[in-house]
């Protein structure tokens, strides 16, 4: 009871909705998105798009390109082995509300032929919510397109380096406070 009169006089003052409360952290986030020749015996039988697609989807353009990045030196490193081909690699600084959602990030690919978004989770902990899909240039046995789809959520420690894995494609993140 005590519990519910504190949160509902909280409300009333407009505590939840002061600065010190609302604000969050910005964070600069780099992704390299590659597909893998990797042998494999999973069967993939997804032939059409099926992300939902957030409300609050932003376009990366609308995002600050940070000055530095620092998985230049894992894209060369992809680029240079032939068992991985280099698909996108973007950097953007965003910001992210304390005990909400981020908007939702546009990734897509020049050739279209990646889509899908990120965004961020800031709860107690930071989570990255990864959604992509691939389409694989080859057809079922209908003459659909098979999709690739890596849909993950991850929580992550700022400043570290991540790899989201699917047996097709795979991604490398970091996200880290500014």
């Amino acid at each position: 009871m005590m519990k519910i009169i504190a949160y509902s006089l909280a409300a009333m003052l407009g505590l939840f909705n002061s600065p010190l409360l609302a604000e969050g952290s910005e964070y600069q986030i780099e992704l390299i998105v590659f597909s893998q020749k990797m042998h494999n015996t999973e069967v993939f039988d997804q032939t059409s798009r099926s992300i939902h697609w957030p409300s609050d989807l932003t376009e990366l353009s609308a995002y600050r390109q940070p000055e530095n990045t620092t998985l230049d030196d894992s894209y060369a490193a992809l680029s240079k082995d032939l068992a991985y081909r280099p698909i996108l690699s973007a950097a953007w600084v965003q910001p992210v509300a304390a005990g909400g959602l981020s908007a939702a990030v546009h990734i897509q690919s020049s050739d279209g032929n990646l889509n899908g978004y990120v965004r961020m989770q800031q709860d107690q902990d930071l989570q990255m919510v990864v959604d992509l899909e691939l389409g694989s240039g080859l057809g079922d046995d209908s003459g659909n397109e098979v999709v690739y789809r890596l849909n993950e959520k991850r929580p992550i420690k700022p400043g570290e380096t991540y790899y989201l894995d699917h047996p097709k494609f795979g991604v490398v993140a970091k996200v880290s406070p500014l």
